[in-house]
This record gives structure tokens, C-alpha cells and sequence, in this order.
């Protein structure tokens, strides 16, 4: 039986915060810890890597508010899932269709923490059919994991799961080159020639405005102008 959410304080106690995006990202957003993240706190000790210069670190260590609220949805979304994943799945669902926008962001700071993680946020995709996800993510192995167990079409169509490449200038991840209801990203620096669709973020204003391009399962590169 799908546990019954009513009030939105409820949902955040138990699963952690759903925000609405800033302007240049449309939508609402799902934000954890990035000092949390397994590879990512790896890269960011190696000069030249994707989270090297991380925003999401640099925010937390700027804004004490940021940084308790993100942590939050970290230590809620772990506890939560380890528990009754159902539960975290209804919080979810409750605070994404309350929000009432056409696409979310999940992560746009932290990582995938477990197979878990990744199977609850295909089940919250499904019980929000009309809302476009989007996950990056840079944990391989959690997602290899996943696939192994569940296979790629236990990812529903409205879910994008895109894998980030974990060096600037690298090409994308050609493991999931292939893969159904997976994609890739990279980050190239100005004078790299970009593979796939080029972010165009940065000729419009730093915002996404009409592109959905991350969204867009067929879309099967988005690269990233390097910050």
C-alpha cells in the first residue's frame, strides 16, 4: 500500500526539501550534499577533472544555510530509503506535483548514493508521468549496479539519466553509448571541438530558456562549455 501524504511539512521531514530552479534552470530541483558524493570528492582533489572547481562545494562553504539544507536532504533521503523506500517515493511525488512544473532536476548538487537512490526515482518518474526528469550523475558502478539488477527498462520514458564524463576534454562515457534510457555529458574548454549538442547556455544569458536538452533522452551528448 502507497503510504498517503498530506501536508507538506510531512514530506520534507521525510525525505528532505524539493525546490523550485533558480533563472537560468527551469523547473523544480532536488539538491544533496556534494561533499557526500563518492567520485565526485575523489575528482575534485585532481586538477583538470569535472568537479575540480565544483560550484555546489563552493556555495556550500559560502552559505551556511545552503550547506545545512543540502545536508539535510542527504541525511533524510539515506535514512528514509534504508527504511521504507516507499514512503520517501510518496514525500517525493507529494512536493514535485505540488510544485506543478513541466520538468525536475534531480541532483543538482550531490550523487547518486546507492542502487536504492536510483530505483526509488524511476518509481517517483513513473507516479509523475507528465513531469520530464533529468538525473546527471558521474557514480558508475552504482549505476552499473543498478542495470545489472534491474535492467535499463526499469527506467521509465520521462527519466533521463545522463552520465557525466569525469575529466574535462574527455569523450562521453562509451560504455552507455548504446544503453536505452541513458545518456551522456561532457565538458569541453573553448578551444576543444565539442562531441554532440553544445550547451547554449552561455549565449543566452547563462539560463536554459527553451532548451530541454538535458531532459531529452534523444539528445544523446549535451557538452558543456567549460566555467
Amino acid at each position: 500500500m502507497t503510504p498517503h501524504i498530506t501536508t507538506l511539512k510531512s514530506a520534507i521531514e521525510i525525505a528532505g526539501k524539493v525546490s523550485k530552479g533558480n533563472t537560468k534552470m527551469p523547473g523544480s530541483t532536488f539538491a544533496m550534499d556534494s561533499f557526500s558524493c563518492n567520485v565526485g570528492s575523489k575528482l575534485a582533489k585532481v586538477k583538470g577533472s569535472t568537479c575540480n572547481k565544483c560550484y555546489a562545494r563552493r556555495i556550500q562553504k559560502m552559505r551556511p544555510s545552503v550547506n545545512i539544507g543540502w545536508s539535510k536532504n542527504q541525511i533524510k533521503t539515506e535514512q528514509t530509503l534504508a527504511v521504507d523506500p516507499t514512503l520517501w517515493e510518496a514525500a517525493m511525488v507529494f512536493q514535485i506535483k505540488r510544485m506543478g512544473f513541466d520538468e525536475h532536476r534531480w541532483l543538482d548538487s550531490g550523487d547518486v548514493p546507492n542502487v536504492q537512490f536510483l530505483a526509488s526515482v524511476c518509481e517517483v518518474a513513473r507516479q509523475t508521468p507528465n513531469v520530464a526528469h533529468w538525473l546527471p550523475t558521474r557514480e558508475v558502478k552504482i549505476l552499473l549496479a543498478f542495470i545489472k539488477q534491474y535492467g535499463t527498462y526499469h527506467i521509465p520514458d520521462n527519466l533521463n539519466i545522463r552520465v557525466s564524463a569525469p575529466m574535462v576534454d574527455d569523450k562521453p562515457l562509451g560504455a552507455f553509448s548504446n544503453m536505452p534510457r541513458i545518456t551522456t555529458s561532457t565538458v569541453h574548454k573553448k578551444q576543444t571541438k565539442p562531441v554532440g549538442y553544445v550547451c547554449p547556455a552561455r549565449t543566452q544569458n547563462n539560463e536554459c530558456g527553451p532548451c530541454r536538452a538535458c531532459w531529452s533522452g534523444t539528445v544523446a551528448n549535451v557538452s558543456y562549455p567549460i566555467h
